[in-house]
């Protein structure tokens, strides 16, 4: 995982410009396209990788980052005309910043070559309860996603999480549980549209070396498991 976003911050900022094409949507059965709605969900929800506690006014959190995230249903991706898939590699770039009144507001741009998709996505977070000497800090969380590039497939997601963190020194843990819709249509077929919840529990460990900033998630949505790295700037 650490290769992958060393690897992933020299390309993170560009947009995929290609990969396999959805272009045999109307070969899957509902059932499929179901399964392949769940993967490219489970891909694209909006991973935070960052603690519950508040940024502050003038807070910034900057980060190249890169989810993996396995995939449960390949013959659908196959079907389709993606290819047989195992995982979704998603690189982006993050940007977090604090507002007033606990508020952080979120947003990234990412894709992936591997099915020629860039995403976009945002959130906004906030600290119900702060992180002090007695108590952790507690959020909660709003945010959602867009696919583009997919062709005649379209694929969104909106979620709503409660995240809780503990500073400790340069190390913050942190962990949440929430909610995520995942929307898809599959224009051109007559695929019915595919709209459903799926909870997920993720956690993960947030460490500020002063110069440097690393963060790592995992996450489990429904049966699908995602790992993901940043690399940044934390203040």
């Amino acid at each position: 995982m650490i290769q992958r976003i060393l690897a992933a911050a020299f390309v993170a900022a560009a947009l995929p410009a290609a990969g396999a094409q959805f272009d045999s949507l109307d070969a899957l059965t509902q059932d499929e396209f179901h399964g392949l709605s769940e993967d490219l969900g489970a891909a694209m929800a909006y991973k935070g990788v960052t603690p519950a506690t508040s940024l502050g006014v003038l807070g910034f959190d900057v980060g190249v980052e890169v989810t993996d995230t396995r995939v449960q249903h390949s013959s659908a991706f196959e079907r389709a005309g993606a290819g047989g898939l195992s995982d979704l590699v998603v690189p982006k770039l993050h940007v977090y910043k604090g507002l007033v009144h606990g508020l952080d507001l979120g947003a990234f741009i990412g894709g992936t070559t591997q099915v020629g998709a860039t995403l976009f996505g945002a959130d906004l977070r906030l600290a119900v309860l702060d992180d002090t000497l007695a108590t952790p800090a507690v959020a909660l969380r709003l945010s959602g996603t867009k696919a583009t590039g997919l062709g005649d497939l379209a694929v969104s997601t909106a979620a709503f999480d409660v995240m809780v963190s503990k500073r400790l020194a340069f190390v913050t843990p942190y962990a949440g549980a929430g909610t995520v819709r995942i929307q898809s249509r599959a224009g051109g077929t007559q695929l019915s549209d595919e709209t459903f919840n799926r909870g997920r529990v993720f956690g993960g460990l947030n460490l500020n070396l002063a110069v440097v900033n690393l963060a790592f998630e995992a996450e489990k949505l429904g049966g699908s498991t995602s790992l993901s790295a940043k690399l940044g700037f934390r203040f």
